[in-house]
């Protein structure tokens, strides 16, 4: 055999494998791209492809050290399970997998058939190019050495170096401001001048993987792990928070007496486009709900914007019972559940929760935080035992129990993806994608068992005077949803096809005596406004948000970055103890 001919299969023997597994882990890091974007949003600029490279070279070094295949599927087939889970988080919730959520995945025991939604056929082409791996059979591998594997790392920094560089350049020739930092070299750092004007979360997910890839976010992920740990304890207010801090409170003052009961109604998942929408008949989808303000003096926020983070229904209920930004990091129900917050319930001198589903989201102990004194939910675990139905039910068995005034917050399930627990058969075109049907039809059942509920409110002695506030807890449809989804939100002009859906705020109370709509809100502006309909508006904390009863307020809040800085720092220190 010739001497050039055994060169080449002995260099093939020791680098074939792992050089086919950097060219697949690339390609992959490409499909992930285009499946949370677009194809013709890929970015194919040089820094991308240097530090795609210098990522899978780094990743699959073990392939490199052994001359068995199985380390050649198992690194491909994790490669495969991370970015699919990544994919289908960010369709569901608009972020990517971080170290703080793999403790949640006990919330989802129950839920498995939420997912079903977020997959496609163009998943499956991340095991199609790990079955491509298998032709690496017709090698014989041989085991690199330490030599080999130091020039793979040295070549991997050199691309990172370079494709940091390139980074940099390319700002600058943008006449962006960005002063290169040695810092850039680690592929887990993302330079400080890409995210001055970004949330952390969004620092920590879309823009780093954009800028690296998402085969080095697992390095970030650790590296962020590690500086979080190294920060704990050591929270210091700036100047500016401390400021704005003694604004956003007032001298303690003795609580006014509250008159009548105060409801607290969070429709799982419910968004403010369905008070608009109609079925094949050209009759609402939601006609209690309408012909209740239709009929009432009542406060109507036509379209509330969400400011959940990772922790979804738990980041809702903070929003609205304490006038807190979710934690920037993790879930602060789950991470901080033992804090003591700001809330309305403590006004009330009885209070209950009525929560369908158990240990989800820390909801026993959080609800004490919340100053909530008793829980009303299922015996068993079983996520949909209960309908809302029954949760209206027992809002009305728990109103009956409790002496006045009272307090109750009630949580709404049937409105929960895949929307198949409790549907009302009322007809949807059929141009109309399954999943939307779905959700318009429980959306009609939810809406019936809310007006059930107001005409028993109606007309109950025990809640004469009261108030009774209902609001989704959080949007689920999003524009990066499933093609079927997305392109239908689109055709049918929906807010959410351009992201921009939000739920509505309906507060029904002795204090209105006029139908008042205002078009668009936030959710941190609920706490405040709740604080005002039943005379609280002397409570120690004000929140972030605005009293939406005053007039001529703006829209969007101007000190966002700084109330979500100093709101983490609050609940991570916990201040109100």
């Amino acid at each position: 055999m010739p001497k050039c001919s055994k060169n080449i299969d002995s260099f093939w023997s020791r680098w074939g494998c792992w050089i086919l597994v950097v060219v697949l882990l690339v390609a992959k890091s490409y499909i992930f791209e285009i499946a949370i974007t677009r194809p013709a949003s890929v970015s194919w600029v040089l820094y991308r492809w240097l530090a795609n490279i210098a990522a899978a070279m780094i990743i699959a070094i073990p392939v490199l050290m052994t001359k068995r295949k199985y380390p050649m599927f198992i690194l491909l087939g994790a490669a495969d399970l991370w970015c699919i889970a990544n994919i289908i988080y960010y369709r569901s919730y608009r972020l990517f997998i971080t170290w703080q959520l793999l403790k949640l995945t006990t919330n989802m025991d129950g839920f498995w058939g939420s997912i079903v939604p977020y997959l496609s056929w163009s998943l499956l082409l991340f095991p199609a190019l790990t079955a491509l791996a298998a032709v690496c059979f017709v090698w014989e591998s041989k085991r690199a050495g330490w030599k080999e594997v130091s020039i793979v790392f040295a070549v991997s920094l050199v691309l990172s170096i370079s494709g940091s560089y390139s980074r940099w350049d390319r700002k600058r020739l943008q006449g962006c401001e960005a002063s290169f930092s040695w810092d850039w070299i680690n592929p887990c750092i993302l330079p400080e001048a890409l995210s001055a004007h970004v949330s952390e979360n969004e620092r920590q997910t879309g823009i780093y993987i954009r800028e690296h890839s998402v085969l080095a976010y697992p390095l970030f992920m650790a590296h962020d792990m590690v500086t979080e740990w190294q920060s704990r304890g050591k929270v210091e207010l700036t100047q500016e928070e401390e400021t704005e801090l003694k604004r956003l409170t007032n001298p303690v003052c003795p609580a006014n007496p509250v008159e009548g009961n105060l409801l607290i109604i969070l429709a799982e998942s419910f968004e403010s486009w369905l008070l608009d929408a109609q079925d094949a008949n050209g009759r609402p989808v939601c006609p209690e709900m309408n012909q209740y303000l239709r009929f009432h003096p009542a406060f109507y926020v036509k379209d509330v914007t969400t400011q959940i983070g990772y922790g979804m229904s738990g980041d809702g209920q903070l929003l609205v019972n304490t006038g807190l930004y979710p934690t920037l990091e993790g879930v602060a129900c789950v991470d901080y559940g033992n804090n003591e917050y700001p809330n309305i319930a403590h006004f009330y001198p009885h209070s209950a929760v009525v929560n369908p589903c158990r240990n989800v989201w820390n909801q026993t102990l959080i609800s004490l935080a919340y100053g909530y004194r008793q829980m009303v939910e299922p015996e068993s675990d079983n996520r949909f035992e209960w309908n809302d139905s029954i949760v209206m039910d027992r809002v009305i068995e728990t109103f009956a129990s409790l002496p006045s005034p009272a307090c109750v917050m009630a949580i709404t399930i049937s409105g929960h993806i895949p929307f198949d627990s409790s549907p009302d058969d009322i007809p949807i075109p059929d141009s109309v994608p399954a999943l939307f049907r779905h959700y318009m039809q429980t959306a009609h059942y939810t809406d019936r068992q809310i007006g059930r509920l107001l005409n028993w409110a109606d007309t109950a002695e025990v809640m004469q005077n009261s108030t009774i506030v209902i609001t989704g807890d959080h949007r689920i449809f999003h524009a990066w949803l499933n093609d079927e989804t997305r392109e239908f939100g689109v055709r049918a002009n929906l807010p959410f096809g351009t992201g921009q859906a939000g739920c509505p705020l309906i507060i029904v109370s002795p204090r209105m005596e006029t139908l008042r709509i205002i078009e668009q809100a936030e959710q941190i502006d609920i706490f405040p406004t709740i604080l005002d309909f039943i005379g609280q508006k002397n409570y120690f904390w004000k929140g972030f948000g605005r009293d939406l009863r005053e007039e001529n307020i703006p829209v969007e809040n101007g000190n966002y970055q700084l109330h979500r800085s100093l709101s983490d720092k609050l609940i991570r220190t916990n201040y109100f103890k």
